[in-house]
């Protein structure tokens, strides 16, 4: 697929969804990260550009490649991100768990003290 082609179709999706919030994107992107090529770096650029990252590099297929993409804008700290191996296909699973009271400290709070603020 050409990247470029596949980086307007992202970014039609990117700002759709708000991301004042921790935000995933995640799916089977086939651009893989752990090479360095024209198209990976392209990739990473762009959802750098907007305040993503790959949280978890390691291999996604049986293969050794990261085709399988979770991108986030939450801090690292805040998360906790792996795969494990299925049996039914050479793609790992990824998994993403969210330590949910720092994001209660960070993002929750804070909004609701603002929205509280601005009524005054």
């Amino acid at each position: 697929m050409n990247t470029k082609f596949f980086i307007s179709i992202l970014e039609n999706i990117i700002i759709k969804i708000p991301t004042s919030y921790p935000t995933i994107k995640i799916g089977d992107f086939n651009i893989d990260m752990l090479t360095i090529a024209t198209e990976s770096i392209r990739l990473q650029t762009y959802m750098n550009m907007h305040n993503f990252h790959i949280p978890c590099i390691e291999s996604t297929t049986l293969n050794k490649t990261q085709i399988d993409h979770m991108w986030t804008n939450a801090p690292t700290q805040q998360c906790h991100v792996g795969t494990t191996q299925a049996y039914w296909t050479n793609h790992n699973p990824i998994y993403f768990a969210f330590k949910l009271l720092n994001y209660i400290r960070q993002f929750i709070i804070p909004t609701i003290n603002e929205q509280m603020l601005k009524r005054k």
